[in-house]
């Protein structure tokens, strides 16, 4: 007989150097600590389950983010539980386990070797660049700069958005281009601040994440002119006057 394999999402929530784990309160691994998530229903999503799952467990509300990894784990009778582990933003909520969460507490990310933990979690979270001090703990500004791509996510908003980008310095910030021929990136225009999450290319999990404050770069502005002509010769886009250019500028710790 052909094993059952079971898609199920775990939410990888973090905030500085903690992380959010709840206690299963059921089998398999009751009593253990883990990442909120579970299974997807039929009809559901991969970012809808998440959403979900992560509210019955939590109380919180959140954006998911891009895929961490995926995970085979067994299960009884035989099943795998086939889990899809993606990085996640806060967005709103109140903090309290409910579901099959006995409890759900923020852990810092060097406690995390003294905790029972599920099968594989620690190992899995530090091949992703999680727990561990790797490449992946670069500096948002050189994390940033190298990478072409970062995730744009919009406070209230339920999914991160791809984005293309080019890191200048001066003034330290990343330039994105949105418009009519150019990339969709909704909520951009009236968002004040974002969240940028910049991908690892190893792990394909989150390398950084760090909060931009966003303004938009006027027309004509000797800031338009001076960015122009590097984002024409990066995208190869030859006309970008009917676009729209935002700066994301990193926030200072704390703000």
């Amino acid at each position: 007989m052909a094993e059952l394999r079971i898609p199920c999402v775990g939410a990888i929530l973090t905030a500085g150097e903690r992380i959010l784990l709840i206690r299963r309160g059921h089998e398999p691994e009751a009593g253990r600590w883990s990442l909120p998530g579970g299974r997807i229903e039929p009809g559901e999503t991969d970012q809808q389950a998440l959403v979900r799952e992560v509210r019955e467990e939590t109380g919180l509300e959140v954006a998911p983010g891009p895929l961490a990894g995926v995970v085979d784990r067994p299960a009884p009778c035989g099943r795998i539980l086939v889990i899809r582990d993606y990085a996640a933003t806060v967005t709103g909520g109140t903090l309290a386990a409910g579901d099959d969460a006995d409890d759900a507490r923020w852990f810092s990310v060097r406690d995390l070797g003294s905790l029972p933990l599920t099968s594989g979690l620690h190992e899995a979270l530090n091949d992703w660049g999680v727990v561990a001090p790797v490449p992946a703990r670069a500096p948002a500004a050189e994390a940033t700069k190298r990478s072409g791509v970062v995730w744009l996510t919009v406070p209230g908003q339920r999914r991160a958005h791809v984005a293309w980008h080019l890191w200048r310095d001066p003034p330290g910030a990343a330039y994105v281009v949105t418009g009519p021929g150019e990339q969709p990136l909704p909520g951009l225009a009236g968002a004040a601040r974002v969240t940028v999450t910049v991908p690892s290319k190893q792990s394909r999990g989150a390398l950084v994440t760090w909060t931009a404050a966003v303004a938009r770069v006027e027309p004509g502005s000797a800031e338009w002119d001076e960015v122009l002509g590097p984002l024409r010769a990066a995208r190869l886009n030859g006309d970008l006057s009917a676009d729209a250019i935002y700066r994301l500028a990193p926030e200072p710790p704390g703000d």
